[in-house]
């Protein structure tokens, strides 16, 4: 798993616990060999609980463990001992194996150090109501996803993405390029977590391009954490499942509704920074291009001339979208 660690942003989100498990550094005794906790010698270690989650097809989310030394200067490499059945640790990164509700402990331990934190295992079954995507044309999307390949660019998510609204704009746009679209309307990123691999299918797109957010504050009236945490994972999953796609997402477009602007900015903020920790995501900044002007009269959608400045933001944010042969 690529990752660019210029952020740690990652292992705030997934978090489970503010409280840890804090190991003393040990001082040897002088007489006897023995252990003695002296603080002042090597300080402590901590390391927070994280959590990771499994879909029934094996799609993962991970969490990044981030050992914090309170004397970094005596910080030690670690050795991590669990329960390889259940989870695999590499490089720092959690995975779950098994698709299962479950705390497994692990041991962090080093010549001076010796502390256990967990790692929560969550089964994701989507039975909750605001995974139901019964109401939507998920077969229909699927049916038109079959004619992806793998230079395939695929626009999914809300509205945004609906042939309804970007349909008169694709008939142009993607007269000479292998793009696709299979957006639903009125849908949450907790429907796409639900959806993305029935709608998707077997083959990876060379990328996969996303609006989705904004019915989560104005539908699902959702704090901005939960949208958060949501999209964090609705990405891991869809990483997981096509590693070799790339992922870019369109931050959350500004409603002239302005109740919950403050939750979208929000949003937009913390993904934006999450999305840097990571080179397989990009975070596409349409937000701050697209006002009340360029939308429809509904304040919500964006005018057919407005999803140029989508596609145009795209390319700058480094897509390469494959032209027709």
């Amino acid at each position: 798993m690529k990752l660019n660690w210029k952020t740690l942003l990652m292992a705030v989100l997934m978090s489970v616990s503010v409280a840890a498990f804090a190991g003393c550094g040990d001082k040897k005794g002088p007489d006897d060999g023995g252990t003695n906790n002296q603080t002042e010698d090597y300080g402590t270690l901590t390391i927070a609980d994280v959590k990771v989650c499994i879909t029934d097809d094996r799609a993962c989310t991970f969490a990044e463990i981030v050992p914090v030394f309170s004397k970094p200067d005596k910080a030690e490499t670690l050795t991590y001992t669990y329960d390889t059945s259940e989870i695999r640790i590499e490089n720092g990164i959690v995975t779950p194996l098994k698709r299962i509700d479950k705390k497994v402990n692990v041991r962090a331990k080093s010549e001076h150090f010796n502390v256990v934190f967990g790692v929560e295992v969550e089964r994701l079954r989507f039975g909750d109501s605001m995974y139901d995507v019964t109401r939507f044309p998920v077969s229909v999307r699927a049916a038109t996803c079959k004619a992806v390949t793998a230079d395939t660019t695929l626009f999914i998510g809300d509205s945004f993405m609906d042939d309804y609204f970007i349909g008169d704009y694709m008939s142009t746009y993607s007269s000479d390029k292998v793009v696709l679209n299979a957006g639903m309307s009125s849908t949450t990123s907790y429907h796409w977590e639900a959806a993305y691999r029935q709608i998707i299918g077997a083959t990876a797109p060379k990328n996969i391009v996303l609006h989705v957010g904004t019915n989560n504050f104005y539908d699902m009236h959702d704090l901005a954490d939960e949208t958060e945490e949501s999209l964090t994972r609705l990405f891991m999953l869809i990483h997981s499942s096509y590693p070799a796609s790339n992922i870019y997402w369109f931050n959350i477009t500004q409603r002239t509704d302005t109740a919950y602007s403050s939750q979208v900015t929000e949003t937009n903020s913390a993904i934006a920074d999450w999305c840097k920790g990571y080179d397989w995501i990009t975070c596409v900044d349409t937000c701050s291009k697209v006002t009340g002007p360029m939308l429809k009269d509904d304040g919500v959608h964006p005018k057919t001339e407005t999803y140029k400045v989508f596609t145009d933001a795209l390319v700058a944010a480094g897509c390469q979208i494959v032209l027709k042969s």
